[in-house]
């Protein structure tokens, strides 16, 4: 048999990435790769990248990509006859021949591999890690997970160590006007990176701190900006800090007001101000968008002892693993009002749903703003109600 190529290459390659699996998601450009057992997250976050003008597509992930014959191939192990075979027979294109193809052979679209939820043990023993000495000691001998553990605290301690004047006058400015919400958020000005620059390279390896996005591989130095608040996310059974937030509280740097920094292929990053003990005696969870929104909720809301408020780093930061821990808990969403918010709102509502978790929206005349931080600003906080 003669194929086609010409067709089976004109055939659209959005249809064809469809017939293999591949999801659309928001950005049309950008879609969840169909190639999914050689991602470690079956692409959850869409890393396959569309080109309608070439009739293309190239996956930022795993690599694969090409046209509609070459892609078709990834999952036929390279076999191009079966390739054309198959998209011959799925798109009802004949042969050059004239001859109608009937593909045979039955292609088993890849299946996502199970999530690996987590769930709140309120029984687990809680350790609460006072000296780090010993385990920096025993470095060699820590499992990968220890190690970001390890390393991520040792920042984060070194960061409450230093002058705090700086952090708390910026969350004096944003309304936070209890500081003790903010004690245990850090802070680093350009002096305390150089001596923590010198404190990392001296007890850990090179490789880690680069594997852990701490310093970049081309500079082997702290990758971020200074005169930042370190915004720290805990481990759910132990103090250790398992990811954590850097928010530039100046103008001394030019790039996103706020970095998340975490690995989660090693360690599942856990929400701001979620804590043990907390979850344990809450009955209700808020989830804000951001940090400060949520410092704003826990600052207007001060009495309200049976309410743990957390946020997440950004609109479509969550995984759809950690939910699972709000099970049996009555969760209210308060995400900003803009699009980017509202759209991502509605998908951590659709992810709860589906995990069968009560859950249900707050909002507000946007005319006094569009986050929870303007309201307090605006003295408005008392204008939030449940959505209908």
């Amino acid at each position: 048999m003669k194929y086609d190529l010409e067709r089976l290459n004109n055939i659209p390659i959005m249809d064809v990435l469809e017939s293999l699996g591949a999801l659309r998601d928001r950005n049309k450009k950008i879609i969840h790769c169909f190639n999914i057992r050689a991602h470690k997250n079956n692409d959850n976050n869409a890393s396959l990248g569309i080109y309608e003008n070439t009739n293309t597509c190239h996956c930022f992930a795993c690599g694969v990509g090409g046209n509609p014959v070459n892609v078709v191939k990834t999952m036929f192990n390279g076999n191009f006859k079966e390739a054309c075979e198959y998209l011959h027979t799925q798109f009802n294109i004949p042969f050059l021949n004239g001859v109608q193809a009937t593909y045979k052979k039955i292609f088993e679209k890849p299946q996502p591999k199970a999530k690996d939820y987590v769930f709140f043990d309120p029984n687990k023993e809680y350790v609460e890690v006072e000296k780090l000495a010993p385990f920096v000691q025993n470095y060699s001998k820590l499992s990968k997970a220890q190690k970001l553990k390890l390393i991520y605290t040792t920042i984060y301690r070194f960061s409450l160590s230093t002058e705090q004047k700086a952090k708390n006058l910026y969350y004096l400015k944003r309304g936070i006007k209890d500081l003790s919400l903010v004690e245990k958020i850090g802070f680093l000005n350009f002096n305390n990176i150089k001596e923590l620059e010198n404190l990392l390279k001296e007890y850990f390896p090179m490789e880690d701190l680069i594997e852990f996005k701490i310093f970049s591989k081309e500079k082997q130095a702290w990758r971020y900006a200074f005169n930042v608040a370190f915004v720290p996310n805990f481990d759910l059974y132990s103090n250790m800090i398992v990811s954590f937030s850097l928010r530039a509280i100046d103008g001394t740097y030019n790039g996103a007001k706020e970095v998340n920094v975490s690995c989660s292929n090693i360690v599942f990053a856990m929400p701001f101000s979620l804590e043990n003990k907390l979850l344990k005696e809450c009955e209700k969870v808020v989830i804000t968008e951001g940090h400060i929104d949520c410092l704003s909720a826990k600052s207007y809301y001060s009495q309200d002892s049976k309410t743990l408020f957390i946020s997440f780093a950004g609109t479509f930061s969550f995984r759809e693993e950690i939910l699972t821990i709000f099970q049996g808990k009555r969760v209210v969403l308060c995400f900003d009002k803009d699009e980017a918010g509202l759209n991502g709102e509605k998908s951590l509502s659709e992810k709860l749903n589906l995990l069968k978790i009560t859950n249900y929206s707050l909002t507000w005349d946007i005319a006094f703003g569009k986050d929870l931080n303007d309201l307090l600003l605006a003295n408005k906080m008392s204008s939030i109600k449940i959505s209908a």
